[in-house]
């Protein structure tokens, strides 16, 4: 067995519309239907390009108990960050100010380009622009 990349990232949010909003707005995913929808579910899914469920957000209390004793908002413990591999970093920075997001950009460590920010959930976001 090998691992190649991770599939995807599951969010616990109050408010799917902010939360939705901030994945379409920032990164560009395209929202979609959650296939648990029809179980009564509340929640969606974020597409990337190549129409690949990557970010999963599901309604706090909406799946029974899931999610229970996970708090929206506070800070995420163990988990400091998820990252994204991007193009086109001024686009994406521009886009980003335009939205009058609070945002830090670390311009050539590690021989890339950086944006971080938060989602509305609190979860510290890490876009990484390579060769740019």
């Amino acid at each position: 067995m090998s691992v190649s990349a991770i599939d995807h990232v599951n969010l616990l949010t109050d408010d799917l519309e902010a939360t939705c909003r901030f994945y379409e707005s920032v990164l560009e995913l395209r929202r979609g239907e959650s296939p648990s929808a029809s179980r009564g579910v509340k929640g969606a899914w974020m597409f990337d390009t190549s129409d690949h469920p990557i970010i999963h957000i599901v309604v706090r209390g909406s799946l029974g108990s899931y999610g229970e004793g996970h708090e929206p908002g506070l800070p995420t413990n163990a988990i400091h960050h998820v990252a994204f591999r991007c193009q086109d970093f001024a686009e994406a920075r521009s886009r980003i100010e335009a939205l009058g997001l609070e945002h830090q950009v670390n311009d050539g460590m590690f021989g890339l380009r950086q944006i971080m920010l938060k989602d509305p959930n609190a979860i510290n976001i890490e876009m990484n622009f390579t060769g740019e």
